[in-house]
């Protein structure tokens, strides 16, 4: 029976292909302990990418929603913050006036006037915080602020009430400024239409339409821009106007709490959709995964036997190698 013999240079090259062919097998079961999946997937999965690719589909979807949502629950706790300050600081004004009112002197009406004064000018400026470099309260128009400094909007209301001669009809001259669409809305708001629903979830929606324009946000600035202008002296030296126009501005803070209680609830409800929605899209990826591993998953105790296996090959055929290398004509013989 003839035998075939290999010369020495086909053995050299048998011997690197092996050892290629081993190096390249020790590296994809390597990557497959270390992540748990197929480093083949066409192999793994019979060329069939249909369900694969459905279940990376849905897992980029997701991830985009959480993003989305992240952003909103950031948005959203923003604006509720906002909410707070302002309904804080409206609530800590009330009583103030409603005091000065029912007293009627001087010395309540007069620092009753500048502590509404103040308020005023931080509600305004709390109308105008920004989230992420977007307004909160502009609405669409979320690269620009929500409304112009409290100084411009006590000149107009002083300029809108100039024929008021009574706490009575200067507080219906601001409640009529405040409610006309060439009033505050034209001259004061600075944004757009409120917020489109964002989406949250394949099936979830959250609306934050609150802008500085809401009418909450309104009967609150009534009560307080009417309070503001004892600040500034309006009815000066008339105790009993300027008292009148304190118990009026007092009891308009008071009568806006309900709404402003309504809208933080309104963005309370959102928050806790917005919550409701991330845990559900976390129970769809955490889902997902679980059967996307399925799909490319290996068995980690044959896979570490294999990786076994394919290192002691390499090593008998680097010892083989180095032999052969030293053999010389002398030990041939």
């Amino acid at each position: 029976m003839a035998t075939v013999s290999l010369g020495d240079l086909a053995h050299s090259f048998m011997l690197r292909r092996q050892t290629v062919a081993l190096k390249a097998q020790s590296q994809r079961l390597s990557t497959e302990m270390v992540t748990g999946l197929a480093a083949d997937r066409g192999a793994k999965l019979g060329g069939d990418f249909a369900t694969l690719g459905s279940i990376d589909a849905s897992l980029a979807r997701l991830e985009s929603f959480k993003i989305a949502g992240n952003e909103a629950a950031g948005f959203a706790g923003a604006l509720q913050s906002v909410l707070t300050l302002v309904d804080d600081l409206a609530g800590k004004t009330a009583p103030l006036l409603l005091t000065a009112g029912t007293a009627g002197t001087a010395p309540l009406i007069d620092p009753a006037g500048m502590t509404s004064l103040q308020q005023f000018k931080s509600v305004m400026a709390a109308l105008n915080t920004g989230f992420a470099g977007r307004s909160l309260l502009a609405g669409m128009e979320t690269g620009k602020a929500a409304v112009v400094e409290a100084e411009t909007v006590l000149t107009a209301i002083e300029t809108a009430s100039l024929g008021a001669t009574t706490a009575a009809e200067l507080a219906i001259a601001v409640n009529d400024w405040f409610d006309d669409p060439a009033g505050y809305a034209a001259t004061v708001y600075l944004g757009g239409a409120a917020l489109a629903p964002l989406s949250v979830g394949p099936t979830d929606e959250v609306t934050l339409a609150v802008t500085a324009n809401d009418p909450a946000i309104r009967d609150t600035l009534k009560g307080l821009a009417l309070a503001a202008l004892l600040g500034r002296g309006v009815f000066a030296g008339d105790s009993d106007q300027r008292g009148e126009v304190a118990r009026l501005a007092g009891e308009s803070l008071v009568q806006s709490q309900s709404t402003r209680t309504g809208l933080a609830a309104e963005v309370g409800l959102a928050e806790a959709r917005i919550e409701a929605a991330a845990a559900r899209n976390a129970a769809e990826t955490t889902a997902l995964k679980i059967a996307r591993t399925g799909l490319l998953g290996v068995d980690g105790y044959e896979t570490a036997t294999l990786l076994e296996t394919t290192e002691t090959q390499l090593e008998t055929i680097y010892a083989l190698t180095e032999r052969i290398s030293r053999l010389t004509l002398v030990d041939y013989v």
